[in-house]
């Protein structure tokens, strides 16, 4: 039985706070934690009016079957061709995709052209990895060009590249990321303070190159510069990155939830599984977005070193999600602290998103569970040290002197030995952080033990998180329900009921904001 095993109904925990009116006469009810399983026959529970049968309802004659030559099929096109006649087969032909591009016709758009050549991009040159630039758009001339190029340009089709204003560009990119697979998009222009986030160099830097070998080369840490040039480009010979300082540059952010469910096991390969996935369905989205802006006759560039630009700030910046009391997380209104985020860089002119209220970074303030649940102590606890803008020094003192050059052993301003400085938050000790998680497998307990991990099923959770949004006095006791409740993090051989529950595809609530084709 869970240690969590709580019969308190719902009813009787938003008594206690109160808050039961109206709304309760058509809340759903609770009864038990442990109700929910697995069908007995190890199926998906489904409707009551399915049922199961000995037979399939369309009658077979299995004394009629045989093995067959499965190119006897209408995919060949050579029994297809066999009822026209060859020469009147070759001779029908599909109307021109190009002529409908060019007479606007709806539905063969530009943007439909372009979206539908982009979502048969399941895969790219470079595969999985950080620290790859990805560039598409436009030929590179003499320099290193990283890019697709699978979907044609406008310029290829002879049409002008897509226009339209920049609500109108960021509406059709919103909905073009969804359907390729991100949750939610939101948007910001490069400009200003913002550039602020953009790293002189990418990627990391492991031991391999500790003193003697420190600093390592150029190609190892790729410089990222702005050059007055309409396109960026790499340098594969230098490991330069270059972004267009001629052009407006504009910040695409989208959010990657994962399988809830399964952090919830941390630590654990299933909590390891979990939080690799993100990375696996984002390729698709990354791919996919980034051929889509080339068919429209624009440029992209995903993956910016990895770490160049911090995509918790964008997110944070943008409307996604809101600081967290952890240092790394960033906390989403939908998806709780269990969301990845990933961005590009594109030159489509789009219209910014606006930073959100949604009360979670104050309720940080009263909360403090990532921190009760840190194995390492590494998160700063209720009730001790206040937000600063100044990080907090570790708990471990340096053994070696500081690594040399590029900013390791005096720190441009704007940031530490291993922070960007510059918010008012909560500092967490990363580095017995990572030194604790280098000694266990797939830690990261911090992340599922976050309150807004919690269900979305239920009316009460809207309520309590609606309550914690506009009146702050019930925040610590929300906190501490959140692990009465069994929401947290399970332990034992409850880690292994995940094999037995019934989940949505990819174990993720696909259908937050949907507002048509009946799903919501």
């Amino acid at each position: 039985m869970s240690r969590f095993h709580s019969t308190l109904s719902r009813r009787d925990f938003m008594k206690g706070l109160g808050l039961v009116g109206a709304a309760s006469a058509v809340a759903p009810a609770f009864h038990d934690i442990d109700e929910l399983s697995a069908a007995p026959n190890n199926t998906r529970k489904r409707a009551w009016w399915i049922k199961e049968v000995d037979h399939p309802t369309v009658d077979i004659d299995w004394q009629m079957m045989a093995r067959h030559h499965g190119f006897h099929s209408t995919q060949s096109a050579a029994i297809v061709a066999r009822y026209f006649g060859l020469s009147d087969y070759n001779a029908q032909t599909l109307p021109s995709t190009t002529e409908r591009l060019k007479n606007n016709e709806p539905g063969y758009q530009l943007r439909d052209v372009a979206f539908s050549a982009a979502a048969g991009v399941w895969e790219g040159p470079l595969g999985f990895g950080f620290g790859s630039w990805r560039v598409t758009g436009g030929p590179s001339s003499n320099k290193a060009y990283v890019g697709y190029q699978r979907v044609s340009t406008p310029e290829q089709l002879g049409v002008p590249k897509w226009s339209g204003s920049a609500d109108e560009a960021a509406k059709m990119l919103r909905s073009a990321m969804i359907a390729y697979g991100a949750s939610d998009v939101s948007f910001g222009e490069l400009h200003d303070d913002h550039l602020k986030l953009v790293g002189t160099h990418g990627d990391n830097v492991s031991t391999a190159f500790y003193p003697p070998k420190f600093p390592p080369p150029d190609t190892v840490i790729k410089p990222q510069v702005f050059e007055d040039v309409p396109v960026g480009y790499v340098d594969e010979k230098t490991g330069k990155h270059v972004l267009p300082s001629k052009v407006p540059l504009y910040i695409v952010t989208w959010s990657m939830p994962m399988p809830q469910e399964m952090a919830k096991t941390a630590h654990s390969q299933l909590m390891g599984a979990a939080n690799t996935s993100r990375y696996r369905r984002d390729e698709h989205v990354t791919y996919c977005t980034l051929e889509f802006l080339r068919g429209l006759g624009y440029h992209g560039y995903s993956d910016t070193n990895y770490r160049a630009i911090p995509t918790g700030a964008d997110a944070v910046l943008q409307g996604l999600a809101e600081n967290g009391r952890h240092t790394i997380m960033a906390l989403s209104p939908e998806f709780g602290a269990w969301c990845g985020f990933f961005h590009l860089i594109t030159d489509l002119p789009l219209a910014p998103s606006k930073p959100i209220d949604a009360g979670m970074w104050n309720f940080c303030h009263s909360c403090g569970q990532c921190a009760n649940a840190c194995p390492s102590n590494s998160i700063e606890h209720k009730g001790d040290r206040e937000p600063s803008y100044e990080p907090y020094p570790s708990s471990i003192t340096p053994k070696d002197p500081a690594l040399p050059g590029l900013g390791w052993d005096k720190p441009t301003p704007g940031e530490s030995d291993y922070f960007k400085t510059g918010r008012k938050t909560y500092w967490t000790d990363m580095i017995t952080c990572w030194g604790y998680r280098r000694t266990v497998d797939n830690c990261l307990r911090c992340f599922p033990s976050c309150v807004f991990n919690s269900p979305r099923g239920a009316m009460v959770h809207d309520i309590v998180k609606a309550t914690s949004a506009n009146i702050g006095i019930f925040n610590g006791f929300f906190a501490s329900m959140h692990e009465a409740f069994g929401y947290g993090v399970v332990e034992g051989e409850e880690k292994e009921k995940w094999w037995d529950m019934s989940l949505p595809a990819y174990n993720i609530n696909s259908i937050v904001g949907a507002q048509h084709g009946g799903y919501k």
